[in-house]
This record gives C-alpha cells, sequence and structure tokens, in this order.
C-alpha cells in the first residue's frame, strides 16, 4: 500500500481518537490560561502536536505492518503469526482458506468424478455406433442399395462425429497432456483432412482444390490442427449449396508466419453474425436454415485455436462464400 493511502487510511480509522486528543489539548490549554494567565501558546501546542504525530506515526507502521502480514497470509493458506497481537484474527483467515479449500478440492474431484463417467458413456455408446455401422454394411451387402440402411448409415456419422465433439470437449480440459508440437508438412496435412472428408465431398457434389507446394511446413500439434481443419472444412461443405463449386485451400506468406485460407463459394454469412460465430451454440440465420447446424463446430475450433496459438479469422460475403484464415508459425 503507497504512503498517502496509508496516511489517509490511518486519519480515517483513528479519527475518533485524535478528535479526543485534541479536544483533551484544548482542555489543557485553557486550564494553562487561566492558571498562569498566560497567552504564550506555542509552547503547549507544539508539545501537543508534536507527540500527537508520533502517535500517528506509530500507527502507520503498526497498520503497515498488518497489511503487509494480511497479503502473506492470503498468498499462504499454512501462515502462522508469530506475535500474539493478530492470533485471533489470523487464525481466524486460516480457518477460511481451510474452509473454502477444502470445498474447492470436493468440487473439482467431483467435476473429475463426473468427467470420467461422461467419458466413459460416450466411449460406450461409440462402441454401440461401431456395431450399428458394420451390421449396416452386413444389410448392404446382403441386400445391396438400401434407402433405410443408408439413412441409418448417415445418422449413425451424425452420432460419430457428435460424440468426438464430446470426447474432444473433455480433452481441452487437460490440453497439455494431449497436445505435441511439431514441424508440420502443411500440404499432407490440408491432404489429410481433405481425405477424411470424402465422403461428404462427394455426397454433396463439392470439389477440394489445393494450391499450397509442398516445401511449406507450419509449427502446430498435428491431430488438433486437422481437427480444426476438419471442422472448417464440414462448415465450407455444408453451406456450398451450388453444386460441382470448390473449396479452395490457398496461403499467404507474411514473415514467420503462413496463413491458410480455406474459401468456400456457399451462401455467406451476414455481417452481424460475423463477430458471433465462434460463441458456443450460436448458428446464426444459416444454422436456423439448417437443421444439421449445432453451432459447436467453430467454437471448439476457437477454443483450440487458442491453445495451440494460432489466429484464426473469418471474412464473408452473403451470396459470395466465406474465407477462414488460420495463422500458424512457418518452419520453412
Amino acid at each position: 500500500m503507497c504512503l498517502t493511502k496509508l496516511v489517509l487510511m490511518v486519519l480515517k480509522k483513528e479519527k475518533t481518537a485524535i478528535i479526543m486528543y485534541l479536544l483533551n489539548t484544548i482542555v489543557l490549554m485553557s486550564f494553562y490560561y487561566l492558571i498562569f494567565n498566560s497567552r504564550e501558546a506555542i509552547y503547549p501546542i507544539t508539545l501537543s502536536l508534536f507527540f500527537l504525530l508520533i502517535y500517528i506515526i506509530y500507527k502507520i507502521s503498526e497498520y503497515n505492518n498488518l497489511y503487509e502480514r494480511l497479503n502473506e497470509a492470503k498468498k499462504s493458506p499454512g501462515y502462522k503469526e508469530k506475535s500474539n497481537n493478530y492470533k485471533e484474527v489470523f487464525g481466524a483467515v486460516n480457518e477460511i482458506h481451510d474452509t473454502y479449500i477444502n470445498k474447492f478440492y470436493k468440487m473439482q474431484n467431483r467435476i473429475k468424478e463426473r468427467d470420467t463417467l461422461m467419458a466413459q458413456w460416450v466411449h460406450n455408446m461409440k462402441t454401440s455406433i461401431t456395431v450399428i455401422d458394420l451390421a449396416c454394411e452386413k444389410g448392404l451387402k446382403e441386400l445391396g442399395s438400401s434407402n433405410v440402411i443408408d439413412d441409418i448409415l448417415e445418422e449413425n456419422k451424425k452420432l460419430q462425429d457428435n460424440l468426438e465433439e464430446a470426447l474432444n470437449l473433455f480433452r481441452l480440459d487437460e490440453f497439455a497432456k494431449d497436445y505435441i508440437p511439431e514441424k508440420v508438412n502443411l500440404r499432407e496435412l490440408v491432404a489429410s483432412a481433405v481425405n477424411n472428408k470424402k465422403r461428404e465431398f462427394i455426397y454433396s457434389k463439392v470439389f477440394p482444390r489445393v494450391i499450397i507446394d509442398e516445401y511449406y511446413y507450419i509449427y502446430t500439434d498435428k491431430k488438433w490442427s486437422k481437427y480444426m481443419l476438419e471442422q472448417i472444412i464440414a462448415n465450407a461443405i455444408k453451406y456450398s449449396e451450388k453444386e460441382d463449386s470448390y473449396v479452395t485451400f490457398s496461403l499467404k506468406k507474411e514473415d514467420n508466419y503462413i496463413t491458410l485460407c480455406v474459401e468456400d463459394k456457399g451462401i455467406g454469412i451476414r455481417k452481424e453474425d460475423i463477430s458471433r460465430v465462434f460463441q458456443a451454440f450460436f448458428t446464426g440465420s444459416n444454422g436456423r436454415n439448417n437443421k444439421k447446424s449445432s453451432g459447436i463446430g467453430l467454437y471448439m475450433v476457437k477454443l483450440v485455436a487458442d491453445e495451440l496459438g494460432h489466429e484464426i479469422h473469418i471474412k464473408s460475403k452473403v451470396g459470395e462464400g466465406t474465407i477462414v484464415e488460420i495463422s500458424y508459425l512457418s518452419k520453412l
């Protein structure tokens, strides 16, 4: 605490004592005049103010020591006061520390238990999805093409994607344990993400176009960066309503950074929605017209980008398309 604030605080807290002291001084000076019939006031006033100043300096020192020890007690739950002056105060502070630390640990353990149960539940669901997928493939081989089985496969894929999103959300809480920064070939990363979305590209009659040279490398976590790209590609395909259109992958080089641009020729995003596309569960006007939108994909992309230290921006015009830009640290 700065000296000025400390002095003002002492004057405020000791206001009653100072007023009483000044009143006492006035009374004593009145007796002095009556008894000695003297008009000399400088000496008694000087003496009185001197003792008042000594008292204020003492109180400033005392309060300063108290606040220093309180600051230590705030940072150190096990702080022990050596002197007996404020033992009860610091005892109460330690009790409050212990109470809230215990509550915090209990809450943390409950959250961990819940997350463990939820993660286990998601894994169990994924097992069921795998069984359904295998059964559908067997049915298609035996019966040939079937609209019912195709529908089941499509819904099964949605379930799988949603459960994978849930698992990724749990993984983000322990991101440091699941993060491996490395030198990654950007073209290979894009090609791998595009290949994972091959079925969606084919069904939607939208085609990828990769305009990236093979010698560009970035510094990132390969798994999480691929996940980000897959989410962005899924959105680009989803909102590319024109058949035989392209999703273009290109890059810009700036100093030590490489910016990957993912451009689609879809319906675009309204200007008033762009600032909110990274918010959880926000689907905007496009999402309300598309029942497949969950409002989670871009939210997760932004979370992962922040964890990886990558910049992500979106440019869009309604009816013309959208460009998503991700800036990586270059390792050329």
